[in-house]
């Protein structure tokens, strides 16, 4: 039977013990969380010994069958775990397919595999396991899984981040769930579990360490329409190796929010009303205020797309220099109109 990776927990917690399970995919992360879930309840079932075999280049499947044949009346509980870091051999499979004929009844077998294509999963070895126990493919999360397990994650770990700083973060690793979930653990370490809730500002002076400036002093610097200070710091984040997604990221969610506030205005709506509807701390008005003042809607959308052309090149899409472009951004929000440089 299938089961996707996250209703494993509520079907483990029927405590019913499938003779085997399958977890297969890319998402190391993930692979782990699941096999740690079907280890856990493995145990409280009373199999309290585990033996873990890795199908390497060396790997005799010898040594896997004399385990599997050993089920004496008084032996042990065992967890038997196989790793295929090389997928699926011939004996290997011809060893699973006698396993799921006759699976001992003091034995779970839990395989772990990489991503297997559709015709391997047409397969009757593969339809075998399927049938006697459980298969969980792991899939690439998208957007409201993965802020839901960005989220379950940092509640494991005690800690409470408000949803615009769990945007920030999934932004800046960029949905990559083993960057994400070490961020988090560095985010436990840095703040201590039970803390309070973890801001954007609180982020992103973790991320940056004990760097003298952090990107919202740059935004504070753009709408302000300081252009020296601008580049000072641009410069001092380049030197402390600040990722330039987490600039980016500052500085593209400005701008969405300027261009959302010039196009109502546009319409006639009151500034200070769209302020209370979005939130808006008080320090923060004023700067808002003069960035409108410089630009109107219309530039905004356009640095929309600049900042668009910047995410490409971060991820090597396209000609140009990063660090310059980020420049060219901010000083396009610090200084007036008549000035153009949005060509990357």
């Amino acid at each position: 039977m299938q089961c996707r990776y996250e209703q494993l927990p509520q079907q483990l917690n029927n405590n019913i013990i499938a003779p085997l399970y399958l977890i297969f995919g890319e998402e190391i992360v993930l692979i782990q969380d699941a096999c740690k879930i079907i280890r856990s309840a493995a145990k409280k079932a009373g199999f309290t010994e585990r033996q873990v075999f890795y199908a390497d280049t060396h790997f005799n499947v010898s040594t896997l069958i004399t385990c599997m044949n050993n089920y004496g009346l008084f032996a042990e509980k065992q967890l038997l775990e196989l790793h295929l870091s090389q997928g699926f051999s011939e004996s290997i499979i011809q060893t699973l397919t006698l396993y799921t004929k006759n699976p001992p009844p003091n034995k779970l077998l839990l395989i772990i595999a990489g991503k297997l294509d559709r015709r391997l999963q047409q397969a009757a070895w593969f339809k075998s396991i399927d049938k006697l126990g459980l298969v969980i493919p792991v899939w690439p999360l998208h957007t409201p899984q993965l802020f839901r397990w960005v989220t379950e994650r940092c509640h494991t770990m005690g800690l409470k981040v408000e949803k615009a700083a769990i945007e920030c973060l999934i932004f800046a690793t960029e949905g990559n769930l083993l960057a994400t979930a070490q961020t988090i653990e560095k985010l436990s370490l840095y703040f201590g579990p039970h803390h309070d809730t973890i801001t954007i500002d609180m982020l992103t002076q973790a991320l940056s360490d004990s760097a003298r400036f952090d990107p919202f002093k740059l935004i504070d610097a753009a709408l302000a329409g300081n252009s020296e200070r601008c580049l000072r710091i641009l410069a001092q984040l380049k030197e402390e190796g600040i990722e330039p997604l987490l600039i980016l990221w500052a500085l593209s969610r400005e701008c969405r929010l300027l261009a959302s506030f010039a196009f109502k205005l546009n319409q006639g709506q009151n500034l200070i009303t769209l302020f209370k509807e979005q939130q808006v701390w008080e320090k923060q008005k004023l700067l808002l205020q003069q960035a409108l003042t410089r630009h109107n809607f219309r530039h905004w959308y356009q640095l929309i797309g600049l900042a668009h052309r910047i995410d490409q090149l971060i991820k090597g899409i396209g000609t140009g220099h990063v660090w310059n472009a980020l420049q060219t951004l901010s000083l396009e929000i610090a200084e007036s109109s008549q000035v153009r440089r949005v060509d990357v």
